[in-house]
């Protein structure tokens, strides 16, 4: 049993891989994330954009006055 036990390897070093996974995942994680804002950041400038070519709303009489129609 001594015999055998001299041919067995230790446990595969593999930190470098583990770490290089969570780089790349943090990394993509990063650009969707950044993605999303440029996305929600052309939202709202189209929004303002279209907000701007709507007519003016005619304005409210005042209550308690009537209207001669």
């Amino acid at each position: 049993m001594i015999f055998f036990s001299l041919f067995q390897e230790g446990p595969a070093e593999t930190t470098v891989y583990m770490i290089a996974g969570y780089a790349i995942v943090f990394v993509v994680m990063a650009i969707y994330i950044l993605s999303i804002w440029l996305r929600w950041r052309n939202l709202r400038r189209d929004q303002k954009l279209l907000e701007s070519m709507l007519p003016p709303e005619p304005s409210q009489p005042e209550e308690g006055t009537e209207r001669n129609d």
